[in-house]
């Protein structure tokens, strides 16, 4: 392999650090802040099919903001500039927005005003960011920079599960947003400066003028994509990716209702802090490994493991057996995450990677559209405060990990 198409390992660390920021604060408003505030406002039962709705409208204008982003990114040259505007827009509004947070969070219309802006620009900076992984021309170093994305995204995780539920139970108010805008601000400068370093040689941008990038009418006829094969791979993971973001926003409301935890904030976030460093290592590892152990068969089995402890989790009223199953839940869904877009990477063409791996994040966004309006539907029908409930709650999303599976399967094999 030439070493010219190797790039630095703290490139690969630096410009993922935007991840770590992101997953912060996507985490702690799926599980801590959103369901608090919508508590705050709405009435007892009520709350998850409000926050359902709150959630799918909030993540789907999110999913537009990294479609645009990824797609404007591949086309538009600004400068010695490819990425830079929408990594930019978004930090600096996501960073606006928590700083005014406390003050347009005493309404439904505020709150989801909020999360709207915050879901958008989040996007639109990790839109124009994940294209970098197409781009990094050695396949094996794919493996590396998917593992250490899924780390960083797991570390963000976990920062949301311990720093917000803590500061979010402490008498530090309004401490939890100016903690994530803080975490947005140093990790997003990260992944500029990191894109920075690497602008000439790794990107290819030309500096010097201002452009609209077309794709070369050879690269369309001898398109490098295997169409069929990369929609499989979006539908399946749509799937996956539905039987756990959903489930991310009523996890505070099962530890109150079905475990009986009275400060359930603080549970919260210790299952958090233990299923992430379960799922640190596992996306490191097999990310890294990835090529060599087959990416398809990491994925399917992913999502075949994933179901089986999410179908038990319903029955047991133990904090510790939580615990335990949410951990291989935790390992599952990490390595899926890292390894699911290594996979995508491999299969779209250079020139356009803005745009497919835009397309790809589609099954996750599409994902976290889809799944909590479904969820607080079903929690609406059966009972929040009932077991019944949080039953068919977590049976429905085994259900959507085995329909993943299979999808992934026949994407496999499709020739």
């Amino acid at each position: 392999m030439d070493s010219l198409q190797r790039v630095r390992n703290r490139f690969l660390f630096g410009y993922n650090m935007l991840y770590l920021g992101s997953n912060y604060l996507w985490i702690s408003l799926e599980s801590l802040i959103l369901p608090t505030q919508i508590g705050a406002v709405v009435d007892p039962s009520q709350v998850g099919f409000i926050l359902g709705i709150t959630a799918s409208v909030g993540n789907a204008l999110g999913m537009m903001g990294n479609l645009l982003a990824g797609i404007l990114s591949d086309r538009l040259r600004n400068g010695k500039s490819l990425r830079y505007p929408y990594i930019i827009a978004g930090v600096v509004v996501v960073i606006l927005t928590l700083i005014l947070e406390p003050f347009i969070s005493g309404s439904l219309p505020g709150i989801l005003s909020g999360y709207i802006l915050l879901q958008a620009f989040s996007n639109m900076a990790i839109g124009a960011t994940q294209p970098v992984l197409a781009e990094i021309q050695n396949k094996d170093q794919r493996g590396t920079s998917a593992g250490i994305n899924g780390l960083f995204s797991l570390m963000g995780t976990g920062l949301g599960f311990g720093l917000t539920s803590y500061l979010i139970s402490s008498p530090f108010v309004n401490y939890d947003f100016y903690a994530i805008a803080a975490g947005v601000a140093i990790t997003g400068t990260g992944t500029l400066l990191a894109l920075h370093a690497r602008r000439s040689t790794f990107l290819s941008i030309n500096m010097n003028y201002t452009s609209i990038s077309l794709p070369h009418i050879s690269s369309i006829r001898n398109f490098p994509i295997n169409l069929i094969k990369f929609g499989k791979l979006i539908a399946g993971s749509f799937f996956v990716f539905s039987g756990i973001t959903g489930l991310t926003y009523f996890e505070l409301y099962f530890f109150k209702e079905v475990l009986n935890f009275s400060n359930a904030a603080i549970y919260v976030g210790i299952a958090g802090i233990v299923v992430i460093i379960v799922s640190s290592a596992s996306a490191m590892v097999l990310g890294h490994f990835s090529t060599r152990l087959g990416r398809w068969n990491i994925i399917i089995a992913d999502a075949i493991a994933a179901s089986i402890p999410t179908f038990i989790i319903p029955y047991f009223r133990s904090f510790y057996i939580f615990l335990i199953l949410g951990s291989i839940i935790g390992a599952t869904y990490g390595t899926f995450y890292s390894v699911s877009f290594a996979v995508a990477s491999d299969l779209i063409p250079e020139n356009e990677s803005g745009k497919y791996m835009s397309y790809f994040y589609l099954s996750i966004a599409g994902a976290s559209s889809f799944s909590p309006l479904i969820y607080g539907s079903v929690l609406l029908f059966f009972g929040q405060t009932s077991s019944k409930g949080f039953t068919a709650l977590f049976t429905l999303s085994g259900i959507f990990y085995l329909i993943g599976a299979a999808i992934l399967y026949l994407a496999h094999k499709t020739k």
